[in-house]
């Protein structure tokens, strides 16, 4: 028999369980005054009014008919992690209440029972669980804050998945975890279960009935009980964007209410900064579609440059990385080496294929294209940060460059790099004028000009770089490749 009326106050919720009226009526009317009370007469009783409301607290006799004291701490440990227990116990059966103990009972008292024990015990592990419910509170707090600081400083969508996967394992510890995200198009960006992953997989409409169905074809979700079986949509901007599904076993407990809206906080922050990743490469995209627009341009003007300004990037790019740059300044050289020609569309025709040697007229007329270089990409604010690099990637170390005559550290290091790449390419690629040079001799020409002409340390990583990795090997076909309008994939 088990008799409780639900309440809706927020007073602590014990749970008596007792075979003896006498004492589970005590127990009752001593107890009502500060909480709201509950009394079974065994441990199936207790059982079916836990599965209605959940309790914090119950007191619980050890020697009971149908299922008795330990089987029940049993079942709480298993099924309520969020429910304290007290055990009540004759002297005759101490080692059975330390057993209870060891089984994960809070505390125990001795029968026959004492009104003050019981209330001061009862004191006691309620204020022993409001401690431990703060400690949990500020924990998670802790927890979704490292959280949302480590999604926050990535726009890799890769990588923001496995922080979200880390994070919630390391806090709900499920034995299944799903997760898929869809772009804007329909389009499986990304489908994890366990190791398994899936990448631009189609599917044919955007609705949130159709992004559970395929997320479940595409996850794979095991079978577990479905009181321990937890899915949340990821929402952004008012749109479904992705799935996550979380799974435990019999053995674990449930997903309380906390635990629930904390996955669904996770889930809304994961969501944002996975939509803002995802817009980020789409601008990046159209970013970089640009880029090679504005570079097709001036190389369709002469087929002997078809291909040197990607060239002249991947040395570029790889030097920068020898020297131990950034990934910013990395960047910003990737997308200065495309461009630092561009300024050549405002050279004529006449001066920028002419197959001799230019007049000093002609020659004032083509060092003015990294100037115009600068007044074309002045207008694009993403490229603002690559400026520099571009105007002064013709300066010398010894100022005798131009267009301003920089010498040494005043040029940007991002220009210093640049220029050796480019002189390197330009040495080593045919031109209308003279035949290519061997990489030895391109080389030997930069180890005679460093510290006069190009960045002494500069050329020096340079070329312990090329003896390494033997680059210029791959220039005949990577040129090849830019004259056919291929897609080019760079080491």
């Amino acid at each position: 028999m088990a008799d409780y009326e639900p309440s809706s106050s927020t007073r602590p919720r014990i749970l008596v369980v007792e075979d003896e009226i006498t004492i589970r009526e005590f127990c009752r009317l001593l107890l009502r005054r500060e909480y709201d009370v509950a009394v079974a007469e065994h441990g199936q009783a207790a059982i079916e009014l836990l599965n209605i409301q959940p309790f914090d607290l119950v007191v619980t006799d050890l020697q009971m008919p149908h299922l008795d004291g330990l089987a029940l701490v049993q079942y709480l440990r298993t099924h309520c992690l969020e429910t304290d227990v007290i055990v009540m116990t004759a002297h005759a059966t101490v080692e059975t209440a330390r057993e209870a103990l060891k089984l994960g009972a809070l505390d125990y008292i001795s029968k026959p029972v004492d009104a003050e024990q019981l209330q001061k015990t009862i004191r006691t592990a309620l204020e022993l669980r409001r401690v431990r419910h703060e400690k949990e509170r500020l924990s998670d707090l802790v927890l979704m804050y490292q959280f949302s600081q480590a999604i926050a400083t990535s726009l890799d969508i890769a990588e923001q998945t496995d922080r979200l996967l880390e994070f919630i394992i390391r806090r709900f510890a499920p034995i299944h975890i799903g997760l898929s995200l869809i772009d804007t198009d329909g389009e499986i960006l990304v489908a994890l279960t366990g190791a398994a992953k899936h990448e631009h997989l189609p599917i044919t409409a955007f609705d949130e009935e159709q992004l559970r169905t395929t997320h479940h074809q595409l996850i794979n979700v095991p079978p577990v009980p479905a009181d321990r079986l937890l899915e949340v949509v990821l929402r952004s901007r008012d749109r479904p964007i992705g799935m996550l599904t979380l799974g435990r076993s019999e053995s674990q407990p449930v997903f309380d209410a906390a635990e629930r809206h904390l996955i669904e906080v996770f889930a809304s922050q994961a969501a944002v900064a996975l939509d803002n990743a995802r817009l980020y490469h789409a601008l990046k995209d159209q970013h970089e579609q640009t880029i090679a627009a504005l570079v097709g341009a001036i190389e369709a003007r002469d087929s002997y440059t078809y291909g040197h300004s990607r060239q002249v990037t991947r040395y570029a790019v790889k030097l920068a990385r020898e020297l131990g740059l950034s990934d910013t300044e990395i960047e910003q050289i990737h997308y200065a080496g495309l461009l630092h020609d561009i300024g050549k569309i405002g050279v004529r025709d006449d001066i920028l294929l002419k197959p001799g040697p230019l007049t000093a007229e002609e020659l004032l007329v083509m060092q003015s294209h990294p100037e115009i270089g600068v007044r074309i990409l002045a207008q694009i604010r993403g490229l603002r940060d690559v400026l520099p690099i571009i105007a002064a990637h013709h300066e010398r170390v010894d100022g005798n460059g131009y267009p301003r005559g920089l010498r040494g550290k005043e040029i940007p290091l991002g220009a210093r790099i640049l220029a050796v790449a480019d002189a390197f390419e330009a040495l080593t690629a045919d031109r209308a004028y003279r035949a290519a040079l061997d990489a030895e001799q391109a080389l030997q020409i930069l180890q005679r000009g460093r510290g006069i002409h190009w960045d002494a340390h500069i050329v020096d990583a340079f070329i312990r770089l090329m003896h390494r990795e033997r680059l210029w090997e791959q220039a005949p076909r990577l040129r090849q490749a830019a004259l056919m309008q291929t897609p080019i994939t760079q080491a």
